[in-house]
């Protein structure tokens, strides 16, 4: 069964540590951009759990971008291991569905 790019991007935040997800989420507010998109405002980051950023990355980017924003800033934070597995569960990866 092929998972849905929410699906992969709930799994992979999921792993991350409480101290994991506070930086990514830090990161994620100040990451750089494809032109015509903003970043998430922090008000909306600052008490979100796993699977409100996964929402806030839905809504702002679209699944499939949301899915690069993710890979970019789990390299940010120097969490290499989980940014290429999601790499690999990616849309170009074939793993997930729009």
């Amino acid at each position: 069964m092929t998972k849905t790019c929410q699906d992969i991007l709930e799994a992979m935040l999921e792993e991350l540590e409480a101290d994991q997800l506070k930086n990514f989420k830090r990161k994620l507010n100040k990451t750089k951009l494809k032109e015509g998109y903003a970043n998430i405002p922090k008000g909306r980051l600052e008490k979100a759990d796993a699977m409100d950023v996964v929402d806030l990355l839905i809504r702002y980017y679209q699944e499939e971008y949301a899915v690069e924003v993710a890979i970019n800033v789990l390299g940010e934070i120097k969490d290499k291991d989980l940014a290429g597995m999601l790499r690999r569960k990616s849309p170009e990866g074939g793993w997930c569905v729009g």
